[in-house]
């Protein structure tokens, strides 16, 4: 069924149908919040507020728009939230990173993951967010979720991949 008609049926009232934007939507959200925050509790208790907070304000959401920008913009302000309220960031468990790594590993071909996830962990909060969320959303999808022109995450993903190509060596330079 079309995202459209699931969002027009749970505005309607059938609050069930949104269990399929859940379920088509979880499992990056997760790992977007995951990676912000550093911790599998909090990532999925913010995983559970953000679905709250989208099925409390479906109403409020414009079709005109991608669900997905906006869903995106919801556990963003969520993330946000949590830094806001606790002044500490929570270090990333090995258990939690090795259950992460093992379904990545293969992706990144000779280069550690780790060694890449603390290079990302090293980069400005605005161009950290950029690549997090280019692993989910589109270049106009990212723009609509920070609200500044798309020029703007384009630089910042430039720069972020130059760091992290520098970082890294001549031998991943493009």
């Amino acid at each position: 069924m079309q995202e459209e008609l699931i969002i027009y049926d749970v505005k309607k009232g059938n609050k069930e149908k949104f269990g399929l934007l859940v379920e088509k939507y979880q499992d990056a959200l997760f790992t977007f919040i995951f990676y912000s925050v550093k911790d599998e509790g909090t990532a999925k208790d913010i995983l559970q507020e953000t679905f709250l907070k989208a099925l409390k304000e479906i109403n409020n959401y414009k079709e005109e728009g991608k669900f997905k920008a906006w869903l995106w913009t919801i556990a963003r302000n969520k993330v946000m939230d949590f830094y806001r309220k606790s002044s500490k960031i929570v270090p990333l468990e090995e258990e939690t990173l090795k259950q992460h790594d093992e379904t990545s590993k293969n992706a990144l071909g000779q280069i550690e993951l780790k060694h890449i996830q603390n290079l990302i962990e090293e980069l400005p909060n605005e161009q950290k967010e950029v690549i997090l969320m280019r692993q989910y959303l589109s270049f106009k999808e990212i723009a609509a979720v920070l609200d500044c022109p798309l020029g703007t995450v384009l630089a910042r993903l430039n720069r972020a991949i130059k760091k992290i190509q520098k970082s890294l060596g001549e031998d991943y330079a493009a």
